[in-house]
């Protein structure tokens, strides 16, 4: 299975949302910056991104929505974010994000975002 790369700059909800898919099964790998990701990672090993939107380094999880969809189009994005419905909200599902998540989320509802996210993924490597 495909990593789940968790952007996040908050070190706390990194560790918890990290922690958690973790003891879902998930293989997961974190980064504290949309920025730290784009200069560590490739697209071809990633099962789903989990992106906070507000974050240090000159690249909002906005941002990097856009960066993937011109680069990896079939990566699944999930958006877990402290600002509410809205702009943000709109904006991040118009750049092609599979689900928003309102912090502070809930376990259940993280890991049925994420397993979601990565059904289309899997519809298409079984038809290959």
């Amino acid at each position: 299975m495909s990593a789940i790369c968790v952007i996040d700059d908050d070190c706390l909800t990194r560790l918890a949302v990290e922690m958690t898919l973790l003891d879902a099964g998930f293989p997961v790998q974190a980064f504290a910056s949309a920025a730290e990701f784009l200069q560590a990672r490739e697209f071809d090993d990633i099962g789903c991104i989990l992106t906070d939107i507000e974050m240090p380094g000159g690249v909002t999880g906005l941002d990097l929505l856009a960066e993937i969809g011109k680069n990896a189009p079939d990566c699944p994005v999930v958006v877990m974010t402290g600002k509410g419905e809205g702009a943000f909200r709109r904006a991040a599902l118009a750049l092609g994000a599979s689900a928003y998540l309102e912090k502070p989320v809930s376990a259940k509802r993280l890991i049925d975002a994420i397993s979601s996210a990565l059904r289309p993924a899997a519809r298409i490597m079984a038809a290959e």
